[in-house]
């Protein structure tokens, strides 16, 4: 498995010319725009660079090449979670850097603790993110996920936006109060909060990666 982590951040590490540049205009959005987000951007860049391994792998039979050596299928599955959850909170962790930075240059007047836990927030929705896509990579040719990523993106849009719709007009008929809503939502960003968000992804990327060793260990090479 450690020779399977090392290809993927040398794949990486090849990109560095890509990489600079995408700090770069990290920095310069985050200095330009509003710095929170900056916490959104960079972590979701990330996540493509960390599933696009994946598609590297497939390249002239490679993923073929690397089943026949020394690696079990479900090791496999378990170095693209390790190595995805790694990239992503690292890059997750450079763009809270960028963020404070942002905010001493400009001497923005924060509230340190408020601007952590929004921030802390942010980090557990590309968990789920990976959570749905690592295994659809992993059952999926890169160019057949990426279809079924479009669709799912676009199912999880409508669901959103049809939920805000449905509670505006029953907002509007009376028939619940927006502000204990609000209240309700709010509520979520205290300690207890993140920490059940934390759990229920913990638990999404568990159950997801149990579900990609099973692929893998289905697929034929």
């Amino acid at each position: 498995m450690k020779g399977l982590l090392i290809k993927d951040f040398r794949i990486v590490m090849n990109q560095k010319k890509f990489l600079v540049l995408y700090l770069f205009i990290a920095a310069v959005l985050g200095f330009s725009m509003d710095s929170t987000f900056i916490v959104s951007y960079v972590p979701m860049v990330a996540t493509i660079i960390a599933l696009s391994t994946i598609s590297y792998d497939y390249n002239d039979n490679g993923l073929s090449f690397i089943m026949t050596l020394p690696n079990k299928p479900g090791d496999y599955a378990v170095a693209k979670y390790i190595f995805s959850v790694i990239t992503v909170t690292a890059m997750w962790l450079v763009s809270i850097v960028i963020q404070f930075a942002s905010f001493m240059i400009q001497k923005s007047e924060v509230s340190t603790a408020e601007v952590l836990i929004s921030d802390a927030v942010m980090l557990p929705l590309f968990f789920l993110i990976l959570a749905v896509m690592l295994p659809i990579e992993l059952k999926y040719s890169p160019e057949k996920a990426r279809v079924v990523m479009f669709v799912i993106f676009g199912v999880v849009m409508l669901a959103v936006l049809g939920g805000k719709s449905i509670i505006d007009s029953m907002a509007a008929k009376g028939l619940i109060n927006p502000d204990k809503v609000t209240g309700a939502v709010q509520s979520f960003s205290g300690p207890a909060g993140l920490i059940a968000i934390y759990a229920a992804c913990i638990i999404a990327l568990s159950i997801s990666m149990m579900i990609s060793i099973r692929i893998m260990q289905n697929k034929e090479f």
